[in-house]
């Protein structure tokens, strides 16, 4: 790939229209940047690294909306929702998650080398930028304490996703194509080594109340903390990287030290989250306003669709009756307890399906005398809350035989959506908490990547048997074009011949 960092930082000057100036060529290696600095025109000013900074969380909105691989990802395998949208029907239910997101998503890890790329960038001259450029030391560690969260987030969703990939720690600063490096795979183990590495490093550079009036769209500390208990928490299902469930606690616990910043949502308002970034139940989310140019427009489109638009019905826009995935209305009943407030606050029910209702905050932008048009979708992405953090720590504590504690965050959970409290231990007591995060979670990203962490792959309409988990078969393909531009690197075994 090659991009050119004059172009960056020019366009992240006037906005976020750099997101389709960054410039790419799939038959050369999708984990390299090559970038032509510049330095004299930039680097110079604090408000330059902070435009930097935002442009680096646009390429991570971008990472995770294109092809909705942010929910493709994390919910469509794990077996709770259903399509009838032809193709989708056998990746949902078959377990084969070659279609229908191929080139751009779910298979292509191009753009979360460009979040990390930029991130190594901004590092590196950071790092040499005097003090008194900056309003203050700490505004300079706190950009800093950025760009490291931000590369160990790109690095753990592309870990979980394809397990090893290239370890670039180093902005590639030549705009010559013919100093493109071709670099073999890390193994898992040591990619999240350094996702704990940066994370420590956001930690130690960000403060608790986060950057500004940004209201938990930018990193803060907690969402470092949180970042390393999901890491710390990591393993895959034959055992790749040894967990340490006890610093998982430890994270966690760090994070619910501080109410004065992060609580638990009342009953009544936990749809807030996904409308609001600033809710006390949030740590980290990428917003959708509209306003600062964020929203979606419609489209029914799968393969460019926003998450909103592929779950949810022709109540916001003309169409089918039904999204491209829906959840099945016997699927609730054996979720759910009868009286339990989520399948209100998270579902549209009908007769026979229910709509995630998750993602409805779309507003419009016109209005004709049929009714309003040109919706854009406005709810957050959440990466991290509370109820997650509370949820891995209950799995963390019954991991360690130390269940009494582990339901007592359970329980919390449940409390709040009015279910019955949980009694069982060992093995069924994980098997209730790995439930209680796919009904808490449903459609925010974990519930797969918390079957591939836990190795306990239920209520899966498909077959994870042993011979499918020693060929890696629970990481996703790695595009063709990757492979082919790069002789350094291999297919996953599961899906050799099958792409």
């Amino acid at each position: 790939m090659k991009t050119y960092i004059k172009t960056k930082i020019m366009v992240l000057l006037v906005g976020t229209a750099f997101l389709t100036s960054l410039s790419s060529c799939k038959k050369e290696l999708a984990n390299e940047l090559t970038n032509d600095t510049y330095e004299d025109a930039f680097w110079k000013t604090e408000s330059d690294v902070n435009a930097a900074v935002a442009g680096a969380y646009g390429l991570l909105r971008n990472s995770l909306n294109t092809n909705s691989c942010f929910f493709i990802w994390g919910d469509t395998p794990a077996g709770t929702f259903a399509s009838s949208a032809g193709s989708l029907t056998t990746a949902v239910l078959g377990g084969d998650f070659k279609v229908p997101y191929r080139d751009e998503g779910a298979h292509n890890w191009t753009n979360w080398y460009k979040v990390v790329d930029l991130s190594n960038l901004i590092i590196e001259n950071v790092q040499r930028m005097p003090d008194n450029l900056f309003n203050s030391k700490q505004s300079k560690n706190y950009l800093l304490g950025e760009a490291y969260f931000l590369r160990g987030l790109a690095y753990f969703y592309m870990t979980r996703t394809w397990g090893d990939v290239p370890l670039q720690l180093k902005a590639t600063t030549s705009a010559n194509v013919s100093e493109v490096k071709y670099i073999p795979a890390t193994n898992t183990m040591d990619i999240i080594k350094q996702v704990i590495a940066d994370g420590k490093k956001a930690s130690s550079l960000l403060s608790w109340e986060g950057a500004g009036n940004y209201q938990k769209r930018r990193a803060s500390k907690g969402a470092a903390l949180a970042l390393l208990a999901h890491a710390t928490a990591w393993k895959t299902p034959v055992g790749v990287w040894q967990n340490d469930n006890e610093q998982a606690v430890k994270y966690v616990d760090s994070i619910l030290n501080r109410p004065d910043l992060f609580n638990l949502q009342p009953t009544d308002n936990i749809r807030k989250v996904f409308k609001n970034p600033g809710e006390p139940e949030n740590i980290f989310v990428i917003s959708a306003k509209d306003s600062e140019n964020e929203g979606a427009a419609w489209t029914r489109n799968i393969w460019t669709a926003n998450i909103a638009y592929v779950t949810l019905g022709s109540d916001v826009s003309s169409g089918s009756s039904n999204p491209h995935y829906f959840v099945d209305r016997l699927k609730i009943d054996e979720l759910y307890e009868p009286d339990d407030t989520r399948i209100d606050d998270f579902y549209f029910v009908g007769k026979d399906v229910a709509l995630l209702s998750k993602y409805s905050d779309v507003i419009f932008k016109g209005a004709t005398a049929a009714g309003p048009t040109e919706p854009r979708a406005e709810s957050n992405l959440i990466i991290f809350r509370l109820a997650d953090m509370i949820l891995l720590k209950a799995e963390c504590l019954n991991a360690m035989n130390r269940d009494i504690e582990a339901k007592t965050e359970l329980n919390k959970i449940r409390m709040r959506a009015g279910a019955s409290q949980i009694t069982k231990v060992g093995l069924p007591l994980a098997h209730e908490i790995l439930i209680e995060r796919r009904r808490e979670l449903i459609g925010e990203g974990h519930n797969y990547f918390d079957m591939v962490r836990t190795g306990l792959f239920i209520q899966i309409p498909w077959t994870m048997d042993n011979s499918r988990k020693a060929q890696k078969g629970y990481y996703w393909p790695v595009d063709n074009d990757i492979l082919n531009a790069n002789r350094f690197l291999n297919q996953i075994p599961y899906w050799n011949g099958k792409l």
